[in-house]
C-alpha cells in the first residue's frame, strides 16, 4: 500500500519538535571507590564526541559518586547504578542477576536506596550500598518505587546469568526493559537475550527491547540506542525511555497507530500503521548496502520493504484487530543481521 503525504504529515506531527539522540544505555566508569570501570568521565566525554554518541548512562557499582563529578553534565551523562542479586524464590536453575536503575540525576536514587532498607546506604554523594537479596515479590516493590521516583528499570544481559527455562522469570513488570542487544549488534549473546524477549511478547509482556556495551572499557559505540527526545537533556531520555518510545540499535524509527507511538496501547480496528525510517548513526549509515524494514506482528514478519540508507523512508500497513501487537525491524541485508529493534504498539482490546 502507498503512504500519502497526509499520513506522513500525521507521523511527523506526533514527533514534532523532536529529533534523533544516538547513545549508550549501560556502561561504567572509573569514578573510584568501587566502580569497576577501566576509563575516566574525561575519557568517555572525548571519545563520545568522536564516536558522535549524545549521551551515556553510567551505572558503577554500589556508590554514586560518578554522578557528582565535577565533569557530570545532565544530557552527556545519564545517572543510576548497577547492582546485582539473588531472586530468592525464583524458579531458575541459576537465580542470580542484575538489574539498572536509570535516574535523571542522583537524588531519585538517593531516596530509593533510603527507602529499601536492606541495601543499607550510608547516605550523601560518597555513600556505599549493599546488594541484597530479594522474593519476587519485593524486587517488584523496587521496580515500582524505581517508576514512582522517575526512572527507568531494565534487566540487563538477562541470558548471560539468570538461567531458567520459564521465560516469565525474568520479566517482573510491565513497562521495564529486557537489554537484548548485547555488546554488538551480531553478539550469539545478543541473539539469546532477542529469543527471550520474542518469548516474551508472545506471552503477553509488555516489555522493551533495550541496548547496552556493558565493556567496562574504552567507549563503544556497537550496542546503542536511539531516542528522539525535545532536547539534549536527561528528563527528554528517560521521558520516552519510561513510554518505550524509543529504539533498541543506532537507526531512528518513528511508528504510529493513529495517534498511538511506540511503546502504546490502542485498538487496531480500521488503523493504519505508519513508519518512518531515517536518522542513522554513523556506525551503521552504509549508502552501498541495502537495507530491510520487517513489519512484525505476534503472527510473524506480516510486511517486509527493501530501501535505501541515505533519505527517509516510510511506509504504511493496514493492520488486524486480530493482531496483539506491531514493531518493526531494520536488517542490514549486506550484513545478514538485524541492526535496529523498534518497541511494540499493542492491541488494547487483546
Amino acid at each position: 500500500m502507498k503512504i500519502n503525504e497526509k499520513q506522513i504529515k500525521l507521523l511527523e506531527s506526533l514527533y514534532a519538535s523532536r529529533r534523533a539522540y544516538h547513545g549508550e544505555l549501560h556502561d561504567h566508569s572509573a569514578s573510584g571507590g568501587t566502580s569497576d570501570g577501566m576509563r575516566t568521565l574525561e575519557h568517555w566525554r572525548g571519545a563520545m564526541e568522536a564516536y558522535k554518541m549524545d549521551f551515556a548512562a553510567i551505572l558503577d557499582h554500589k556508590q554514586i559518586r560518578h554522578m557528582y563529578s565535577p565533569i557530570w553534565s545532565d544530557g552527556l551523562f545519564i545517572g543510576g547504578t548497577e547492582p546485582g542479586t539473588v531472586i530468592v524464590d525464583a524458579n531458575a536453575e541459576v537465580n542470580k542477576m542484575h538489574y539498572n536503575m536509570i535516574f535523571e540525576n542522583a537524588e531519585p536514587l538517593m531516596e530509593l536506596l533510603d527507602e529499601f532498607p536492606e541495601f543499607e546506604f550510608t547516605g550523601g554523594p560518597e555513600g556505599h550500598f549493599e546488594y541484597p537479596t530479594f522474593t519476587r515479590e519485593r524486587f517488584g516493590d523496587l521496580i515500582d518505587a524505581v517508576v514512582k521516583h522517575g526512572g527507568f528499570f531494565v534487566h540487563p544481559h538477562p541470558k548471560q546469568l539468570m538461567k531458567s527455562n520459564d521465560p516469565l522469570q525474568y520479566c517482573f513488570r510491565d513497562g521495564m526493559g529486557i537489554e537484548v542487544v548485547y555488546e554488538s549488534l551480531n553478539d550469539d549473546r545478543t541473539k539469546a537475550n532477542y529469543a527471550l524477549w520474542c518469548d516474551l511478547l508472545a506471552l503477553g509482556k509488555k516489555v522493551y527491547a533495550t541496548a547496552g556495551c556493558d565493556k567496562h572499557e574504552c567507549c563503544q559505540d556497537t550496542a546503542l540506542t536511539t531516542i528522539y527526545a525535545e532536547e539534549k537533556k536527561n528528563a527528554s531520555y528517560i521521558k520516552r525511555l519510561r513510554e518505550g518510545d524509543f529504539v533498541c540499535g543506532p537507526v531512528g524509527i518513528k511508528m504510529c497507530i493513529g495517534d498511538t507511538r511506540m511503546g502504546g496501547s490502542c485498538s487496531f480496528d480500521g488503523q493504519k500503521l505508519i513508519v518512518g525510517i531515517a536518522d542513522f548513526h554513523r556506525s551503521v549509515y552504509i549508502p552501498e548496502h541495502k537495507y530491510r524494514l520487517d513489519i512484525i506482528s505476534d503472527a510473524g514478519i506480516v510486511k517486509s520493504f527493501k530501501f535505501n540508507c541515505d533519505k527517509p523512508t516510510y511506509a504504511v500497513f493496514n493492520t488486524k484487530n486480530t493482531a496483539k501487537f506491531y514493531r518493526v525491524e531494520i536488517v542490514d541485508l549486506n550484513k545478514n543481521y538485524r541492526i535496529a529493534i523498534g518497541n511494540p504498539i499493542w492491541n488494547k482490546e487483546r
